[in-house]
């Protein structure tokens, strides 16, 4: 199965998409808040009390409140590429500040996967829909790795190949270009962590079926949330009105609800992820022995 890997994400383009995005993101951004809310859920159940964490991928900082919620004595980061929404995410931790009397720290990145972080500067990363964003997939659970302290956990959401599968199958109808990101399978993701270090990594999914009132209305929210084509080997230039009206009809003709003949439905696969980081592994053959075994070893083989 293909996964995001095969299509090359432009970072510049995500950038762009983002800011473009930041002030009408909170108008769209209903599923993106219903996955995280879900995500964020599944916390307490670890029973961890972490003193620093990581929200890689904060946005808006809607999720911020949520973390020193429940972590109220922990240092919180949230970080970010696009800086239009962290100034939003600032805005908003100045009105929790007052509430909550402190604010998390905001940190703007040059790039998703380069994070100006030391090692093992956190014991807890949560990270909201930012993997299919990234590209390479294993560069950002390299980071995932690197920046967990041992025994440290991260939680993450992400998205399946099924998500937007009838889009994809309506623009396949039209023409032979890439217009949707290949999304990462489950289970290439659990390998990937697996290869980053990464242990007892427990992986679900979940099928949502979302509607829209219109194909129109579904990439507007898409634009309003960012999640536009930013493969570097999109087709560049605008889509024509007569495109988006045979595009329209194929998803149309595929996709309508059952319930609501008025209304079409998006179809988002959504992965969750959470594992911990372990000891380091060292290379085959080789193990440690502590003093005391070796002790008792020399002292059995003298014996």
């Amino acid at each position: 199965m293909r996964g995001n890997d095969c299509f090359e994400i432009d970072t510049r383009l995500v950038i762009k998409a983002s800011q473009r995005s930041s002030h009408s993101y909170r108008q769209f951004s209903e599923v993106a808040d219903t996955v995280a809310d879900r995500l964020l859920e599944r916390l307490p159940l670890l029973g961890m009390k972490p003193a620093r964490i990581l929200d890689l991928g904060t946005g808006d900082g809607r999720n911020l409140a949520t973390l020193k919620k429940l972590y109220p004595s922990a240092l919180i980061v949230g970080a970010d590429i696009c800086q239009s929404s962290l100034l939003i995410n600032r805005q908003n931790q100045s009105l929790f500040s007052k509430i909550a009397g402190k604010s998390p720290v905001l940190v703007c990145l040059d790039a998703m996967r380069q994070q100006p972080f030391a090692a093992e500067s956190f014991d807890l990363i949560v990270s909201n829909l930012l993997l299919p964003w990234v590209h390479p997939s294993e560069v950002f659970a390299a980071e995932l790795n690197r920046l967990l302290a041992t025994d440290g956990a991260f939680f993450l959401s992400s998205v399946g190949p099924d998500t937007l599968i009838e889009l994809r199958r309506a623009w396949e109808k039209i023409d032979t270009a890439e217009h949707i990101n290949a999304f990462l399978d489950m289970h290439d993701l659990g390998d990937v962590l697996d290869r980053a270090g990464i242990t007892d990594t427990v992986m679900d999914t979940e099928r949502l079926q979302v509607s829209f009132t219109s194909v129109h209305k579904l990439l507007e929210d898409l634009a309003g949330t960012g999640c536009t084509n930013v493969l570097t080997g999109r087709r560049k230039g605008l889509t024509s009105a007569s495109v988006r009206d045979q595009l329209a009809g194929h998803y149309v003709s595929a996709a309508v609800m059952e319930d609501d003949k008025e209304s079409i439905y998006a179809t988002l696969e959504v992965v969750y992820a959470h594992g911990w980081k372990g000891k380091p592994r060292l290379p085959h053959g080789q193990q440690i022995v502590s003093l005391d075994d070796l002790r008792q070893n020399l002292t059995q083989e003298n014996s």
